[in-house]
This record gives C-alpha cells, structure tokens and sequence, in this order.
C-alpha cells in the first residue's frame, strides 16, 4: 500500500501524537516524514519536496493566506485542525484558503484519509478560493470591478478615477474607490482627507490572516462626501508597496466584489513583470497588485494624454497590456487633457485617429482640459460634481459612467464658468 508522506505541526497537541503513534503502527496509509516545530520548518519541508501534504494547527504562528501560497506552489495539500465546535477560527481557516478542516478530537483514522484524499482544489500556486463573507445581513453579491490605469507622463488617472468613482456613487450608493497605487497614492490628498494609515494595508494584513469580512470592510471604508463612494485610502509612502501580497490582493478584490455594486480602482503605471519574477511562481513582486487587478477587472479605463508625448507613451504601454492579457473589448480608452491647439482641426478627432492608425481601438471618451474647474476641486478637496457640475470635464467623466452602465450618453457642452462663492477661488 502506497503511503502518502505528511508533515505534522500540531505542537504538540495531543491529535498529533495520535496520528502519529497511528502511522507508526501501520495503521493508516501515512508516513510522518517529519514532526516540525513552527511554519519555518513546515516551509522548509515543503521546499524539500519531502511531503505531499502538512497537518497543522490553527493555532500555528504566521498561518495566514501568503504562507499557505508557498506551500502550495510547492505541491504540498494543508490540512488545518481547530478545535472541536469553534466555528470561528474554523471561518478563519476557510478565508485564508484552507478547505480540508478537522476537529481536534478525530480519530488518526479519519483524519488520515482526509490528508490522503486528492484535493478538491484545482492547481493554482496563488491558492486563491473564494473569500467567504461574514454577517448574516449582507446580501451576496456580484460587483462590477473597473481598473483605472494609464502609462507614466501623469495622464490623469487618479483625477479620472476619483471623479468616475462620484459619478457612479450618484448612481448607486454602493460604490468604493480604492487607492491602489504602489507607487505612492495621492486620492485621499485630492479630496482632503487626512490619513495616518493606509486603508489598503489595513486590508491587506487583515486578508492574509483571514479576520476581514463584508460588515468589517464596510465599517472601516470612509465616506468620500455626503453623496460619495466609500474610500479605501492608499500608501501615504512609496516604500510601503511591501505590505501588498499577490494572494491577500486577489481574496480582497474577491471581497470588494461582494460588498459593492461598483469598485473602482486607481493603479499605478508599470506593468513590468520583474526579471526575478519570472523564475517565482509566487509573486509578481512590486507590480502584481496592478496586474493582477488589470486581469481580474470587468472592465479596464485606459487613460492616455492627448498630446503627441502622451500618445506615444500610451501606445506603447497599451502593446503591453494586450500582451499581459487584457482583452480590446475590456479596455475603454479615455483621451484626457483635450484641448485645442495640439492638432489639426477638432482636437478628439486626430487622438482617434491616431488610437486606430496604430492599435485599432476606439476612443471611448474626450475629456476636456478644465485647468479652472479642477483648480476649485484641489482647493475645496472636493470633486467635479460637486464643485463644478455641468463643466466639460465633468459632464465627460460623467458620459463614461453612463457608458459603463450601459445608459445612453448626452452630449457634452464645454460652457461651465464658475458661479458664486466660487469665482473667489478662479484666478481671472
């Protein structure tokens, strides 16, 4: 009888020396290969190659989804034991991926066929499952996931993203924007809001030990205005991206999905996949949040600058995003900065056409260049919609919503000069 190799970090427990004692006897189809003190030595074990599955504890150290991640990128099937009728830390173990789950008190027997029997989950080196949400007054549901994204040269996404996320809150309440940006994010600071921790690592670190759910995540999005999306802020620094793993990301993009209608995301520029990457099945390091959200998206805003500069770098990078996955059809390229003087005749109309002359694509949106209207957002730290509605702008971003919802568009009218309070605030 074939025996499968295991290793055991119980601590000691009295189900491992059971199971244990078991496999020495002959009596079930395992072989303890080797009992290990902490997760090091079970990681060790599984870099070896020594086991095909480890039963631990609940209660082991630095048991959390990035770790399970390696384990399984190395073949090696978990199996976690909690104890007998705790419900909770059960939960825990399902949302950091741990399917196979045992009480304390089974017999060798029966727990020897559960860590011999083939794994229910298909090969996946992230070990992403499906999060389950907590709290019996969420509804489940299927969110729309939208990636904002441009190339370097500062072609507007996070402007584009902020007031995208507004325009859609106005729509359906159920709206988050996220501040995804591994290279520093600056949404908070647009709408004036003072952060001294970044919602997104908050998350993150909640998501890899499998202690955040839909009313948590909800309880802790701030409000953006009185009729805005709820935040989740950004990296204040840009040396914090280290916070932000590839397996924590993708079971909380899982989890935006179920606690809102829409979520939108700002990202940031590079999609390069690092030179040491390529040989780590793991991790896509620094830019796989951007990635991974690009992949995973339902739907893709590409923003390019419409000026010559612009244009290059956006072709460029958008060669490279087909290349990583992103379908045409998923991608709504957005012109931003539209004004005249840049080319010949209506400004929109040679950004299209040079968006087909080299990639084939259509231009979804022309977003006009209002220096004044996103000056009196900057100042008042608030939105266009509600600094400046009816702006050009505004009336722009809001048609891309419409789009994006599958509402028919109203023709955008650039005759938005600020009233009242706000002419103090433009420079004549």
């Amino acid at each position: 009888m074939k025996r499968v190799k295991i290793l055991t970090a119980g601590g000691g427990q009295a189900w491992e020396a059971a199971l244990v004692e078991a496999c020495e006897r002959g009596a079930v189809a395992l072989e303890v290969v080797r009992r290990c003190f902490d997760l090091s030595d079970v990681l060790a074990g599984a870099a070896e190659g020594a086991a095909q599955a480890a039963v631990v504890a609940s209660g082991l150290r630095w048991l959390d989804r990035e770790n399970l991640a390696r384990m399984r990128a190395e073949n090696l099937e978990v199996v976690g034991v909690c104890p007998k009728g705790d419900e909770g830390t059960e939960r825990r173990l399902r949302q950091i991926g741990i399917t196979k789950i045992v009480s304390s008190d089974v017999s060798p027997e029966a727990l020897a066929a559960i860590a011999g029997s083939p794994s229910a989950l298909t090969e996946d080196p992230t070990g992403e499952t499906e999060l389950v949400p907590v709290g019996d007054d969420v509804a489940p549901q299927v969110g729309c996931l939208i990636a904002v994204w441009g190339p370097k040269g500062a072609p507007g996404r996070t402007t584009v993203a902020v007031n995208l996320a507004f325009e859609l809150a106005a729509r359906n309440p159920s709206t988050a924007l996220v501040d995804a940006d591994v290279y520093g994010g600056s949404v908070a600071q647009l709408l004036g809001i003072a952060e001294d921790t970044a919602g997104v690592v908050w998350a993150s670190r909640l998501a890899a030990r499998g202690e955040i759910d839909v009313p948590r995540l909800l309880a802790a999005a701030r409000p953006a205005g009185a009729q805005g999306p709820r935040l989740i802020s950004g990296l204040a620094r840009a040396e914090l991206w280290t916070e932000l793993r590839s397996a924590s990301w993708s079971s909380l993009l899982d989890l935006f999905r179920v606690a809102f209608a829409f979520t939108v995301v700002d990202l940031g520029f590079c999609l390069e996949e690092e030179e040491e990457s390529a040989f780590d099945r793991l991790a896509l390091r620094r830019n796989g949040v951007t990635r991974s959200t690009l992949l995973a998206a339902d739907h893709v805003v590409a923003v390019a600058r419409a000026d010559p500069v612009g244009l290059r770098d956006f072709i460029q990078a958008f060669e490279e995003l087909r290349d990583m996955g992103v379908t045409t059809e998923k991608a709504w390229v957005v012109a931003n900065q539209v004004r005249p003087g840049l080319f010949a005749g209506e400004p929109a109309s040679g950004v299209r056409a040079a968006l087909e002359s080299y990639l084939g694509v259509d231009l979804q949106g022309a977003l006009l260049y209002d220096r004044q209207a996103l000056d009196v957002c900057l100042r008042e730290g608030r939105s266009l919609r509600e600094c400046c509605p009816g702006s050009g702008l505004q009336q722009g971003i809001a048609n891309l919503a419409m789009g994006l919802l599958g509402q028919p568009r109203l023709r955008v009218r650039p005759g938005w000069k600020p009233r009242g309070l706000l002419r103090r605030l433009v420079p004549r």
